[in-house]
């Protein structure tokens, strides 16, 4: 079973928007630290009056915010096929994001929410597949048995030997 796709769409979403912005803000916050002439027209625009601990403070809430939306992306790996068995993931990385991400992903994930985790609805096709896959195991399973039975009753092999290789079949 799979995880509702809207709800998973919306985790994306709001983990690509967090990683792309966080990333951003990293790199320009690393090259103000490091290189500061590089960037003077920025730093008398943004970091108007921000002290160099400050910058270190913000490295680190940031870097805090990838490691949120890494958590994000492992949550819903493979389709959200295992979304319940991580869901401690989950609610880490949500916490995260909510507390060192930007506003816009904090939104999705607060819509997300609100949305059913799984879906149960299945279309015909699917419930056609499943029964001839079902039909298909069972009338193995019936053939190996009569064929079973044949080599029992011509001789070919023992009561025992039968009794044993219907009950690993079985």
């Amino acid at each position: 079973m799979y995880m509702n796709k809207t709800k998973r769409n919306l985790i994306l979403a709001s983990a690509i928007i967090n990683l792309i912005s966080n990333c951003a803000t990293l790199a320009i916050s690393i090259l103000f630290a490091v290189r500061p002439d590089i960037l003077q027209m920025l730093a008398t625009n943004y970091f108007i009056s921000l002290p160099t601990s400050s910058l270190i403070i913000n490295i680190i809430i940031v870097a805090a915010g990838v490691v949120g939306s890494v958590l994000l992306f492992y949550s819903i790996r493979s389709k959200g096929k295992y979304f319940r068995s991580s869901h401690g993931i989950y609610i880490a990385g949500f916490i995260i994001i909510v507390v060192c991400g930007g506003f816009l992903p904090w939104i999705l994930l607060f819509i997300s929410m609100f949305v059913p985790d799984i879906i149960v609805m299945n279309r015909p096709s699917e419930v056609k597949k499943e029964e001839k896959v079902e039909e298909r195991f069972y009338q193995d399973k019936k053939d190996k048995i009569e064929s079973l039975k044949k080599l029992r009753d011509e001789g070919v092999i023992t009561e025992e030997e039968y009794k044993q290789r219907l009950f690993e079949l079985l």
